[in-house]
């Protein structure tokens, strides 16, 4: 009877640790590069776990979800100089969505990535992370994202193996 009930408790333990997701394992679940700049939208998910820090830097940065570190509203200069800088535009979807679903309208947060430019680091900004399934508007202006951050030239090659266009 012991034996039995040991390996009932086993069974369960396995089942519970193969089905669960682990707490910390974050991530959107696709984010779409889109824009002038591109023919096409390109759709970027992450393989596994293992890619969740590279989708991190799209996104996290933003910060403490609603006490970002760095915000556009807050540097003058960073609105004037990114006024004319050229940029894609990011769609980041929280939640799973059909194909169909897949439209920057439909995205929960949203962001601009500032190419890195011969004398210029790349650029994020972003809205504040929602990670829920649902639409929020798309800013018009700069002024209307709520962070920035800069990327490190070994961030951007961590965003090249995820096929991020254009680096």
């Amino acid at each position: 009877m012991k034996r039995a009930r040991k390996w009932s408790i086993v069974v369960a333990v396995l089942l519970f640790g193969f089905s669960s997701k682990p707490a910390l394992a974050v991530s959107p679940w696709a984010v779409m590069v889109y824009g002038e700049k591109l023919g096409q939208p390109i759709l970027l998910r992450p393989a596994s776990p293992e890619d969740f820090p590279a989708f991190g830097l799209l996104w996290w940065k933003a910060g403490a979800y609603s006490h970002p570190t760095r915000t556009v509203q807050g540097d003058p200069e960073l609105l004037s100089a990114l006024r004319n800088r050229p940029y894609v535009n990011l769609a980041i979807f929280w939640g799973q969505y059909d194909p169909d679903q897949l439209k920057p309208e439909n995205a929960s947060q949203h962001g601009r990535f500032y190419l890195p430019t011969a004398s210029e680091s790349a650029i994020v900004v972003s809205t504040v992370p929602d990670m829920q399934k649902k639409s929020n508007p798309i800013p018009k202006e700069l002024g209307g994202f709520a962070a920035v951050w800069t990327l490190s030239p070994q961030e951007l090659t961590t965003l090249k193996g995820l096929g991020f266009p254009g680096l």
